[in-house]
């Protein structure tokens, strides 16, 4: 996890994966809002922002960061598979990992409901539940929301922290 107190050095990739990152927040709230109304454009949709997110990691444990990319890699396979099922859940799994994550960080409001709330949204699309999906993914996107316009209003090297720590 970054420190924000900390401003170590940037270079440009650096500058690079933390954009990437915060992008993938943004991309990945559009589509858990259209999940309802748009769901195969909003799987690939979630795919590609999760891939943002997980190839642009900046967690000192290189365990989690592992873990997180590894749950994408799979739903990538899944989605290749024809298992758009257990994409899906792959992809919630790393979303909300990584918001359970900033809301250790950064203490964003909500954000540790959001691993939950998108465990409960994948049972309900897989149960077919549409009232449930609707209601689940309006407040799962709003939280989405609220992250991403915070993530965008910190300073870049917020997400980076102290250099030194990071599990190689």
């Amino acid at each position: 996890m970054a420190d924000p107190h900390i401003k170590s050095p940037m270079d440009s990739w650096d500058y690079l994966t933390v954009i990437l990152y915060r992008m993938g927040f943004v991309l990945s709230t559009i589509m858990v809002a259209l999940i309802p109304y748009k769901a195969d454009i909003a799987q690939y949709g979630l795919l590609v922002g999760g891939v943002m997110m997980a190839s642009s990691l900046h967690l000192y444990m290189k365990s989690f960061r592992f873990l997180f990319q590894f749950a994408l890699w799979v739903g990538l396979l899944c989605q290749i598979f024809n298992m758009p099922e257990l994409a899906l859940g792959a992809v919630f799994f790393t979303l909300g990992g990584l918001c359970y994550k900033e809301y250790f960080c950064f203490k964003v409001i909500g954000l540790n409901f959001q691993p939950v709330l998108l465990a409960i949204l994948w049972f309900a699309i897989v149960l077919e539940w549409q009232i449930a999906v609707i209601v689940l993914s309006a407040i799962s996107a709003l939280l989405l929301l609220v992250l991403s316009v915070q993530k965008w209003r910190m300073p870049l090297h917020f997400d980076i922290g102290d250099k030194t720590k990071y599990q190689i």
